[in-house]
């Protein structure tokens, strides 16, 4: 665990493609945002929950809704948990990716220690994975007025700032669930 960061999980999205709430999809016995809080607690010293519902398997007090509009892209999650997050290193991580790396805060977090970058972003197959950035309270700065700007691409947002990459080998883990076939595929 490095107790210089928080996670956020973003789980604000309206699962428009799945029909349902992604956090409450049950994927090997367990719901697919325990799954995430798993694999991500370990990693951080605390774990954040951005989502617009209430989720009664997680304290309230870990809970966040988001504080622009909600439902307009996980840009708003970033937004709010850089703002509720007490750490200057705050790790994001989307609620429908089941298998995230175990090491995915160390290895980015280490990057910090050799550049002046703000965001540190997985790289996997020459794409860069922006929901699983490591972003430093600072770019907060810049976020609220590119969100007002009607920009919803985190991919620019973070291209907009100082940032790293570092590379992962293994696709499997940044897969993400969006709808029931992605589902039946994982689970075979």
């Amino acid at each position: 665990m490095i107790e210089l960061i928080e996670g956020v999980i973003l789980a604000g999205g309206s699962s428009a493609r799945m029909g349902t709430n992604k956090s409450l999809i049950t994927f090997k016995k367990k719901l697919m945002i325990q799954h995430v809080y798993d694999r991500l607690s370990p990693q951080v010293n605390k774990v954040w929950i951005n989502s617009n519902i209430f989720l009664e398997q997680f304290p309230k007090a870990q809970q966040f809704r988001d504080e622009l509009n909600p439902h307009t892209g996980p840009l708003v999650g970033i937004y709010t948990g850089l703002k509720s997050a007490q750490t200057e290193w705050v790790q994001f991580c989307p609620t429908d990716t089941p298998l995230l790396p175990l090491n995915l805060v160390e290895k980015l977090f280490k990057k910090t220690k050799n550049t002046s970058s703000t965001i540190i972003v997985p790289m996997l197959s020459g794409q860069i994975e922006p929901v699983f950035s490591l972003c430093h309270k600072s770019t907060l700065e810049g976020l609220k007025a590119f969100i007002f700007s009607k920009k919803k691409k985190i991919a620019d947002w973070i291209e907009q700032n100082n940032f790293e990459t570092v590379v992962f080998d293994n696709p499997d883990e940044f897969n993400n669930i969006n709808n029931k076939e992605d589902l039946k595929k994982i689970e075979s």
